[in-house]
């Protein structure tokens, strides 16, 4: 099942920002969750990887409660929309089960699967799964930070 919303990025909307040289640069992806949304199995694209970058470190902005037991997972996708399981793209979900979104709130991650994603050639989608169900609407957003490779 996908949301209800499409997020910005999976429009057509948004596109990511790319690195010039050797900097940091970080992008802003949302997706506003309805509460019909809240099905374990919902996912969706939030994001973007850029070709030829590599993650360093990702927040998890989550503005207002989304319910008691929510849980996402997030991580790159795989031909069927799914969280990918490739080695390449970091061997599975960059984050399981997150709960930021229970209370509402913002943390900051460093997944140890970032150590295992390899550039490639194309930007590849970021997937935000709902694992477990909340209550609320709301909107889940991560700051993905990301460099050359």
């Amino acid at each position: 099942m996908a949301f209800k919303q499409t997020s910005a990025v999976a429009a057509g909307h948004q596109n990511p920002l790319t690195p010039g040289g050797p900097e940091l640069v970080r992008s802003r992806f949302g997706q506003s969750i309805a509460v019909t949304d809240h099905v374990v199995g919902t996912k969706g694209v939030i994001g973007v990887l850029p070709a030829g970058t590599l993650p360093a470190h990702l927040y998890i902005r989550v503005p207002t409660a989304l319910g008691a037991g929510f849980k996402a997972s997030l991580g790159l996708a795989d031909v069927n929309g799914d969280i990918s399981t490739a080695a390449d793209d970091g061997g599975g979900a960059w984050v399981t089960d997150d709960t930021t979104g229970v209370a509402g709130g913002y943390i900051q991650v460093v997944p140890a699967a970032f150590a295992k994603v390899v550039p490639t050639d194309e930007d590849r989608a970021l997937v935000l799964k709902i694992t477990a169900a909340g209550t609320a609407a709301g909107l889940f957003s991560v700051d993905l930070v990301y460099a050359n490779a």
